[in-house]
């Protein structure tokens, strides 16, 4: 007998956002966390479209919107003070804003305030995780309240350690962290404003090689600031009042603004040796830390929620144990290519050697009267694939040719039409009878763009809208069956959650 079939251990926002992932399909879920309330300053600063689709499916993006402020660029500046419009976001194939500034605390409250109303969740604050007991069948851990008192023994199917960068789920099942490839100081202040600053309206990435700065608006009414520290500089005297007002002179014409906090932050990029020890699991930055400069922080860790969500809830109906193992399998590599990517471009942020500088100031500059910058811009960010994991097939090894294997893009808020299981969107009748016939929820569309553009008549969608398998429909269902086994879930968008 277990107590839940989930055990969350760590209540920020990756840990939120997969209890309501699992609360909305009925997952008995307890959520622990060593604060008594969520965190009350900002750290995540932006979120994408990838991360906003995620919300949807948890009903809540539009109050997470209401608290954001969409970025319509991102510039980087010269040393000589030249604004390059180095990304210009346009509305993506996902039906959500490629990039949004956000307010953590607010966002966290929206989150948490619709856990409140997912019967099968329970949230239990200020408890501290002592002890982990892994067998075959469950997980056995030992809470105790942070003011003192007896621990007590919560027992769990599986248990998701959502603890942070320091987790103690992972130390307690002695997973190594290591392979450090980056780390460095900076100063973050965040302010209150009482209007958009006017020197940067959107993100500013400043190439000083006298001090790199890092410049972007929040939500509406806030903006941070970052400066590099040097190796072996004090931070000390940055704290101070009077020396941030100096630093913010720059940027400051009639606005008025009002510091809410300063602090000395040191980036770094690890990955956990694994992220699975039996019927433990890690996710967020216990799994993997990265820097922040594109912003992929927290939005990896959103992605491992909604890939680990439907896997746990299939599993627990049934599927194979084997699945969870696809977690990793899929969510690692694309971890590795955005710490790569965090890395490569604060290199070219960080460079503080005035020759190295203008040679790369020099070739942003030729990339950009060419018009190639631009066309980089356009794809830097592609619509994301795995390149192996939970499919009929080996997804194809050149990405953008892959059509098993990806996400399907959401026009028209389609994952409304789809349910929050398996489903097949077809382009023929024919196609959505067969569909229908072998159980499948089928949202029929004729004109589908990606449909017409692989060549296809209908693609199984899997539960976090990852192509399945788009062609030779028996063996699809046959790599269905082998994959979940009795704990596939299709729930028509009418059918009530069960909780």
């Amino acid at each position: 007998m277990t107590d839940c079939d989930v055990l969350i251990c760590g209540l920020g926002p990756v840990g939120q956002l997969l209890a309501l992932l699992l609360g909305d399909l009925g997952v008995r879920t307890v959520a622990i966390d060593e604060a008594h309330e969520p965190y009350d300053l900002p750290r995540a600063a932006v979120i994408d479209d990838e991360v906003l689709r995620i919300f949807q499916a948890a009903g809540v993006d539009q109050q997470i919107l209401a608290d954001a402020q969409v970025q319509p660029a991102v510039s980087y500046v010269t040393a000589r003070g030249r604004a390059i419009e180095a990304f210009r976001p346009v509305h993506g194939e996902l039906g959500h804003p490629p990039l949004v500034s956000i307010h953590q605390p607010s966002m966290e409250r929206t989150m948490v305030d619709a856990l409140e109303d997912r019967a099968a969740v329970e949230l239990r604050w200020g408890q501290r995780l002592d002890v982990i007991d892994r067998t075959a069948e469950h997980v056995t851990a030992w809470v105790r309240p942070v003011g003192g008192g007896r621990a007590e023994e919560l027992r769990a199917r599986f248990l998701v350690g959502c603890d942070g960068g320091r987790s103690a789920v992972r130390s307690r099942v002695q997973i190594p962290f290591g392979g450090s490839t980056f780390v460095q100081r900076w100063l973050v202040v965040d302010a209150l404003v009482d209007r958009p600053i006017v020197k940067a309206p959107h993100p500013h990435f400043v190439g000083d090689t006298r001090r790199p700065i890092v410049c972007l608006p929040m939500s509406p009414g806030r903006h941070r600031w970052e400066w590099m520290m040097h190796p072996g500089e004090d931070h000390t005297p940055f704290l101070e009042s009077a020396r941030i007002r100096e630093l913010l002179v720059p940027w400051i014409g009639d606005e008025q603004v009002e510091i809410e906090r300063a602090v000395v932050y040191t980036f770094h990029a690890r990955t956990a040796a694994r992220w699975r020890a039996g019927r433990v699991l890690l996710a967020g930055d216990a799994a993997h830390v990265m820097p922040p400069f594109v912003g992929q922080g927290f939005s990896s860790g959103a992605r491992d929620a909604g890939n680990l969500a439907w896997k746990l809830d299939a599993v627990l109906r049934g599927a194979p144990e084997r699945l969870l193992g696809s977690y990793e399998a899929e969510r690692r590599p694309h971890v590795a290519s955005m710490q790569k990517l965090a890395v490569r471009w604060g290199a070219v942020v960080q460079t503080t050697n005035p020759a190295t500088g203008a040679v790369r100031d020099l070739a942003l500059e030729l990339l950009d009267r060419t018009g190639v910058l631009r066309g980089l811009s356009d794809r830097a960010k592609p619509l994301p694939t795995y390149r192996s994991g939970a499919f009929a097939q080996n997804p194809d090894r050149i990405p953008f040719r892959r059509s098993v294997g990806s996400l399907f893009p959401q026009p028209d808020r389609l994952d409304e039409q789809l349910g929050r299981g398996w489903a097949a969107v077809c382009a023929t009748p024919q196609a959505a009878a067969r569909w229908a016939a072998a159980g499948l929820h089928v949202v029929t569309r004729p004109n589908d763009a990606w449909l017409q553009r692989h060549g296809a008549d209908w693609a199984l969608l899997r539960p976090d809208r990852y192509v399945f398998a788009c062609e030779d429909m028996p063996h699809a269902l046959t790599a269905l069956r082998a994959t979940i086994g009795p704990g596939r879930r299709t729930q028509q968008p009418a059918e009530a959650v069960l909780a």
